[in-house]
């Protein structure tokens, strides 16, 4: 027997026996997919703004990078000629986007497929891509809230440079959050338990988040270990963003590495929508 779960539907019935509640028979079945996915988002977004310590946490861990990290060397300046905040805050923006994408997203979809809530919502006569988005849609409110506090400190504090507007800088920045989305979308979807996926988040998180020279120099590690980390995706989109944001050379060979992210983003969400139709 299925436990039960608290988890309201898309059409405000939560019946106490945890089973989804009928649809009004007198409600179109072919509702504009607009109007069914602002449903279905309002109602994910306030599940997720039920968890505060979680959301504060999200929110606040880049800003404990920059205390303990950005405002002492702030004003620093670099070899390339650039301050050392200018380098850091792509990297914060960064940050944002991998803690929530690769940690909080996958936890939470595995949460829901553990409990059989994605099986509930499947006797609905909506398309469960839909939900996928509408949950995606959420989380990236969070990291849109999580970027906006970044920004807001350091321009206030260091001031933001003119290249932050700019069209290129722009898109890295959503193409690293889409790519992002994509991987923390397949992790979700795997067919493991709750605590798997989220010691395999946490992992893949560190790894990455700390191999990119985001927390430390890497500069200081072994010679072999270094070429290994030239190939961490988060890395690469590091590289690239900070060297658009604070004027520095990027080479060819970087803007090169940084397209291997479009066919393993194409791969992550084939994989991740095979596993979730099975879920």
């Amino acid at each position: 027997m299925t436990a039960k779960v608290q988890h309201p539907h898309p059409d405000g019935g939560n019946p106490a026996d945890g089973s989804p509640r009928p649809l009004d028979e007198t409600r179109s079945p072919a509702a504009p997919a607009l109007h069914i996915l602002t449903a279905w988002f309002r109602q994910e977004l306030v599940l997720l703004l039920r968890e505060p310590v979680a959301i504060f946490f999200s929110l606040g861990f880049p800003l404990v990078i920059y205390v303990f990290i950005g405002i002492p060397y702030a004003n620093e300046i670099l070899p390339g000629g650039a301050r050392f905040i200018d380098v850091m805050f792509p990297a914060l923006l960064g940050t944002v986007a991998a803690n929530l994408l690769l940690m909080g997203l996958p936890i939470y979809l595995a949460e829901l497929r553990i409990r059989s809530v994605v099986r509930r919502y499947r006797v609905l006569p909506l398309p469960g891509a839909m939900f996928a988005l509408a949950t995606l849609l959420s989380m990236l409110v969070l990291v849109a809230a999580a970027c906006g506090i970044v920004m807001a400190v350091i321009a206030s504090q260091h001031g933001l440079l003119p290249t932050v507007w700019g069209w290129r800088f722009i898109a890295l920045t959503l193409g690293l959050i889409g790519w992002l989305s994509a991987l923390g979308f397949l992790i979700g979807t795997l067919p493991a338990g709750s605590r798997t996926i989220q010691a395999l988040s946490a992992a893949l998180f560190f790894i990455l988040f700390f191999g990119s020279g985001a927390a430390a120099p890497i500069d200081g590690l072994p010679s072999a270990i270094q070429s290994i980390l030239q190939w961490n995706p988060l890395k690469q989109w590091f590289d690239v963003m900070i060297g658009v944001y604070a004027g520095l050379e990027v080479t060819t060979v970087q803007w090169l590495r940084l397209w291997i992210s479009l066919p393993l983003s194409i791969v992550c969400v084939f994989l991740g929508l095979r596993f979730w139709k099975r879920a």
